[in-house]
């Protein structure tokens, strides 16, 4: 989107109408917070039934959940999303919301940001590298609306309420005609009592459903806390096999590299960065759910690792590609998800995209200061809007602190070779993809929480929303 306000799609009077009471007619965060919950059944959903039933829209197996205490099986009909509110819980989660603040002292660390571009869930250094992949009846999706912005609160008012679905519309990369082939039946040949995709998750991607699905690129978070802990934090990583440097010896010394940083810790970290994005993701994708009277059924009790592909042998999954490790190598027996072409390329050494570290640091640092973008000082350049008037931009990129210097370029690339050379793979530890919680949203099946669920007229759990919902959104 250019740094203009100009309207680019047309919407009808009805969808106008649908994204006016979504920002307009919904209750307060505070109201929607005290009746927040994880609703898992929906139109069409089994729970403990005893039926035998073919899982045709996934796996293909025939599957039985053993009958209990809440047998039920819905007698409507699975009801999918309509554009309108998929493109709103997307948003949601990661949608544009305008430019981020930057109010971080050039000299503390300013130069690890990486776009001026704000989405609606905070991020580590603004990375973007949490993308959301929608599961529905069309197939799978990965929804990536994009880093142009064109004001710095992109929306003001109902003159602005036609972005969302521009960015839904637009920023949709079609993987997949069908749903992945993983479902509660999903298990290596063999097994019997075996359920890698969570016992509870027996509805999983059922017809109707959309599952909102995050998924982050930790390679890229990864390199870029590598160059902000080696140019501001003064700690180098260190290998724990003998408590030496991972291959940056001779920047350390004083005022450069001083303190050693057990890699295995590192990657732990990482990893808590990426998860904190995901669950801000997640719960923005709940509230919404709850706004709008539908299902949110958060989850995580599933292998993220045979979702995405490790175990063709059991499932295809979503076809992402993994890298075959030496096992006396990889002590940590990580399965290490590349990524997938032309959709998610992840930033980890050896891959397809990325042959060394020097290529994986140059990607990250492109970033920035590449031609558009966010502290480039090529002259003439397309610059991306800015949270800073012109004139205090250009001080910041006038101060060398605002740009890496090229030791900390070098010493980030001979770590991450010692890496390669010595465990495989950089990162070591964490798989450079994961998509380990997630969203799966449905429209709520009231006859359920009314046969088990305490309430006289109205179960606890049956707001107003959803009571309305279809009288609201589907009439």
């Amino acid at each position: 989107m250019s740094d203009t306000n100009e309207r680019l799609i047309e919407i009808t009077a009805e969808e106008q109408a649908a994204l006016a009471r979504a920002f307009e007619s919904t209750p307060s965060v505070f109201n929607l917070l005290s009746t927040l919950r994880t609703r898992r059944m929906g139109k069409g959903y089994r729970s403990e039934s005893g039926e035998e039933e073919t899982f045709s829209w996934s796996s293909g197996h025939q599957a039985k959940q053993p009958e209990g205490p809440l047998s039920y099986s819905s007698v409507e009909e699975p009801l999918p999303l309509t554009e309108v509110e998929e493109a709103i819980i997307a948003w949601a989660g990661l949608g544009p919301n305008g430019i981020v603040a930057a109010d971080i002292p050039t000299r503390g660390d300013l130069s690890s940001l990486l776009y001026w571009a704000g989405r609606t869930a905070p991020g580590s250094s603004n990375d973007n590298s949490v993308d959301l992949l929608i599961i529905s009846d069309r197939g799978v999706d990965l929804y990536r609306p994009g880093t142009a912005r064109s004001k710095p609160v992109e929306i003001e008012g109902p003159e602005d309420y036609w972005k969302v679905l521009h960015w839904y519309r637009t920023g949709l990369q079609h993987l997949s005609d069908s749903r992945p082939d993983v479902d509660w039946s999903t298990s290596p040949p063999g097994t019997h009592n075996v359920r890698p995709m969570g016992a509870p998750q027996y509805n999983l991607s059922r017809p109707g459903s959309t599952w909102f699905l995050p998924v982050g690129d930790l390679g890229r978070e990864w390199v870029n806390l590598l160059l902000s802990s080696y140019h501001f934090g003064g700690f180098y990583l260190e290998d724990t096999n003998g408590n030496k440097p991972a291959g940056c010896d001779q920047w350390i010394r004083p005022g450069f590299l001083e303190v050693g940083f057990p890699f295995p810790i590192f990657d732990e970290l990482v990893l808590m960065f990426h998860t904190s994005q995901v669950g801000a993701v997640v719960q923005n994708m709940r509230l919404a759910c709850e706004a709008l009277g539908l299902g949110g059924w958060t989850m995580g009790n599933y292998s993220d690792d045979m979702l995405l592909g490790a175990y063709p042998e059991v499932a295809a999954g979503l076809g992402f590609s993994f890298m075959e490790r030496d096992l006396e190598r990889n002590p940590s027996r990580t399965a290490s998800c590349l990524g997938l072409e032309g959709a998610l390329e992840a930033v980890c050494v050896p891959s397809p995209w990325f042959a060394n570290g020097e290529a994986a640091v140059r990607h990250v640092l492109e970033s920035r200061y590449s031609r558009g973008g966010l502290l480039s000082r090529t002259a003439g350049d397309e610059a991306p809007l800015s949270p800073f008037n012109a004139e205090t931009l250009e001080r910041i990129k006038e101060n060398p602190k605002a740009h890496v210097p090229d030791w900390v370029v070098d010493a980030a690339v001979d770590t991450i070779d010692y890496l390669v050379q010595e465990y495989d793979i950089a990162p070591v530890n964490i798989s450079p993809v994961r998509a380990k919680f997630s969203l799966q949203v449905h429209h709520v099946d009231e006859a359920y929480y009314q046969q088990f669920h305490v309430g006289d007229e109205r179960p606890f759990l049956i707001t107003d929303q959803i009571r309305q919902h279809e009288k609201d959104w589907h009439s």
